[in-house]
């Protein structure tokens, strides 16, 4: 711990008798009492109780990188697609079993054509994303056209150390240490504070925006289309990059998961059609999509593939160069 975190912890040491240590603020004690043979005025160190009855442990971030599981989603989401395309052209259904799977592909291909997005939305979609950083998650939570259940850090009590680093800071050894030594002196403290009585809606101040948490995204393919858009465009932080990539395999492994053709007592049409949205275009920058460059303002940042962009050189472009370097929004 660095002088001044230990300063701060002997500080906070001074204050708290020994009696709050075992009792706690409230009437029953925040620690238990040591098993008999030992002092009985030594704190314990098996937590009994939060000060606040509505605290509980979180569970832990098993991987510290982004994990999403689709959780919900459209059965059969290009019938569901084509059945609201036919629409347009006076073809009632009623059912989708008598859509078939040429007509699915058919107009699942057409709507890419158009700017009319409506029958998108017939595709619902519920995610559980762990493993994100609060940082990310104050972003995310700003798409209106989506609803969040995000784990509350005033009474999910995080005891263990769930943290990431951004890639740069990983990538040099000095500056990953040095955040590390921060994160064990920050996490010492605020687990101190719970300890002590302090209920987490305070403690929580404490911790960093890369405390990693988990939350349900429930949204539909327009709108998340439209988000990606966004937010894979090297404008927005880097995360997202890494976060879309999950959102991605998660809906190909819900299509295995829950249509497998290999288990007769599952949907077996659908599989594919989940493996056709993971291998979709929305998976990319909206640049893409308009065949333009959408942030060329003075204050917009800078893009490694912008100028590529404004001369319509898609073909020229890797993946890797918007997806996977963390400094591609950087101004050269």
């Amino acid at each position: 711990m660095d002088p001044r975190s230990r300063e701060f912890k002997t500080k906070l040491d001074a204050h708290i008798t020994d009696e709050e240590r075992v009792r706690g603020p409230i009437d029953e004690g925040v620690y238990a009492d040591e098993p008999d043979g030992t002092d009985p005025g030594e704190p314990g160190t098996e937590i009994t109780r939060y000060a606040d009855k509505a605290m509980f442990e979180a569970e832990e971030i098993a991987d510290i990188m982004p994990q999403v599981t689709l959780l919900v989603a459209t059965p059969d989401p290009l019938g569901a697609v084509a059945a609201m395309s036919m629409m347009y052209e006076g073809r009632v259904i009623r059912d989708l079993g008598v859509v078939t799977d040429e007509e699915r592909i058919h107009y699942w291909s057409e709507s890419f054509k158009t700017h009319l997005k409506a029958p998108w939305e017939a595709i619902d979609l519920h995610f559980l994303v762990e493993g994100v950083s609060r940082a990310f998650t104050h972003q995310m939570v700003r798409q209106r056209t989506a609803v969040f259940a995000q784990e509350s850090m005033r009474f999910a009590v995080k005891e263990k150390i769930a943290a990431r680093p951004g890639p740069i800071i990983a990538s040099k050894r000095q500056t990953r240490e040095a955040w590390e030594d921060a994160i064990e002196n920050v996490w010492e403290i605020y687990n101190g504070l719970i300890g002590a009585g302090i209920p987490a809606e305070e403690a929580r101040g404490l911790l960093p925006h890369d405390t990693l948490t988990r939350l349900h995204y429930k949204t539909n393919l327009r709108n998340l289309a439209d988000h990606l858009g966004n937010r894979l465009c090297t404008q927005a932080q880097f995360e997202w990059r890494m976060v879309a990539t999950a959102l991605r395999q998660a809906i190909y492994a819900h299509g295995e998961r829950y249509f497998s053709a290999d288990d007769p007592s599952k949907t077996s049409n659908s599989n594919w059609q989940f493996r056709t949205l993971a291998g979709s275009s929305i998976f990319q920058p909206v640049c893409f999509s308009l065949g333009r460059c959408p942030f060329n303002a003075d204050f917009d940042r800078g893009c490694t593939i912008r100028e590529r962009v404004e001369r319509g050189e898609f073909d020229l472009i890797e993946e890797a160069e918007w997806l996977a370097d963390p400094k591609a929004g950087w101004v050269r």
